[in-house]
């Protein structure tokens, strides 16, 4: 299956336009009113002052295919509003070479993330288009045997206790929006970090580790490792709790970080990060097994909004709803102060709300297509985009054919990769065909700022 047909004008955005405030372009459209008054040396010379934009020139991603399987895209929808606009002005400026920083997104999800199927996919196909800026985010505790991360290495050697805020909670509210931490049961216990190796084709390299932890009175110190060699050990005691940050620079290329506990006392994890120097796009992979939006309020709202300054998203996913089927009436209000500290962080942070995948063996689960209908509502009550997977994957009883073409497992809930893939691929096609319009309508989107 090749790409979807698109409409030419959007196809290769390449666009010329004034790049002036509105003095600007009043004034030039008075000269260009007068020109008949004005000599032609003049009107040389004034069209000379209002330079063009640079060109934007990107096109839509390409999609994994899969034979006796196309239904319609559905498109990134903004039923509250025009929420996008922060972040494709941030994409733009990326891709006009004007960014200095990455440009992340960050997608929480239940267990259908665990696995990084559909963030893994996303994070290759986009960083095969503009450069491999690193991993993103990686928990640094393995709650379940199959959370895994792509094209990374992850290790939680020994000594460690993973909890979760689905199925281990810690007897506090200090999780970080990750919703997983780890925590040292002894000294010299050693969770690793580290860049992949082939066949990966991404995540070979890394320039920096950005180490997350919780500061607290009770809580000792850890050492961190890169290739072997002790670089610095790190107090965690403080008199206040919060969220403590640790970056350590290296060579760019192949590195491993190990993270020892220095003390008896215990340390706790909240993830950490790998990233390149060169701007490029981070997709942050957060997927919780068993989670539902009632568990993601265990989180204290205050310490996420202070780990989201630390490290902030100019997108974030919720993936999120599949496990509240138990709990409809009371998910607006939670899912409400779950969205509350990233808009505290960044009150102009776009959120897109993600329906769930249809589920069910002959037909769909009833109180699924409840919950979809939900996410729908809650998009325009809580103003923010809203894509409907459930539509992406054909509709009612589309689980069943997933299986049948061996893109989920048999629970007929989960994806498999080739399954992951193909959502992720429909996903950032939505929001770059988004994206282009956005272009469209705004020519010289991020060429200020």
């Amino acid at each position: 299956m090749s790409a979807r047909a698109f409409p030419p004008w959007l196809a290769g955005v390449v666009l010329l336009a004034a790049c002036g405030g509105a003095r600007d372009r009043a004034a030039k459209r008075a000269a260009v009113a007068s020109a008949s008054e004005v000599p032609v040396a003049s009107v040389s010379a004034l069209a000379a002052v209002a330079p063009a934009c640079v060109p934007v020139t990107t096109e839509l991603p390409s999609l994994v295919a899969v034979e006796g399987l196309d239904p319609p895209i559905p498109d990134l929808l903004e039923p509250g509003g025009a929420v996008m606009g922060p972040f494709y002005e941030k994409l733009a400026r990326l891709l006009r070479g004007k960014a200095t920083d990455h440009l992340r997104i960050g997608v929480l999800g239940d267990s259908n993330m665990t696995m990084d199927f559909i963030t893994g996919q996303m994070r290759r196909q986009l960083q095969a288009r503009y450069g491999d800026a690193g991993h993103g985010f990686v928990a640094l505790a393995k709650p379940w045997s199959h959370y895994l991360h792509r094209d990374v290495f992850q290790d939680m050697q020994f000594g460690y206790v993973a909890y979760a805020i689905s199925t281990k909670p810690t007897m506090d509210a200090y999780y970080g929006f990750s919703g997983i931490v780890a925590e040292s049961s002894q000294q010299g216990a050693i969770t690793s970090i580290g860049t992949a190796s082939p066949p990966s084709t991404i995540g070979l390299s890394v320039g920096r580790f950005d180490v997350f932890y919780l500061k607290h009175p009770l809580y000792g110190s850890f050492t961190v490792r890169i290739d072997g060699r002790d670089v610095e050990t790190i107090t965690t005691t403080s008199p206040d709790i919060g969220v403590g940050h640790y970056r350590v620079d290296v060579e760019d290329g192949p590195h491993r970080a190990d993270l020892v506990a220095a003390t008896p006392r215990p340390v706790r994890f909240l993830g950490a990060t790998l990233e390149r120097a060169t701007p490029g796009i981070i997709v942050d992979s957060l997927g919780v097994g068993a989670m539902n939006t009632r568990c993601m309020t265990r989180e204290s709202p205050a310490f996420n909004e202070e780990m989201l300054r630390i490290r902030p998203y100019d997108l974030v996913v919720f993936m999120t709803g599949a496990n509240d089927i138990y709990q409809k009436p009371d998910v607006p209000g939670w899912l409400e102060k779950v969205i509350a500290p990233y808009r505290a962080a960044d009150p102009a942070m776009p959120i897109v709300l993600v329906t769930p995948p249809d589920r069910g063996e002959a037909r769909s689960y009833p109180p699924t297509l409840e919950i979809i209908q939900q996410r729908r509502e809650l998009a325009e009550k809580l103003q923010t985009g809203f894509w409907s997977m459930f539509e992406a994957m054909g509709g009612d009883a589309s689980m069943s054919r997933f299986k049948k073409l061996h893109l989920a497992f048999s629970d007929a809930v989960h994806f498999n990769e080739a399954g992951g893939a193909w959502i992720a691929d429909r996903f950032t096609y939505a929001l770059w065909k988004g994206f282009m319009a956005y272009l469209a309508a705004h020519p010289c989107a991020g060429q200020d700022g």
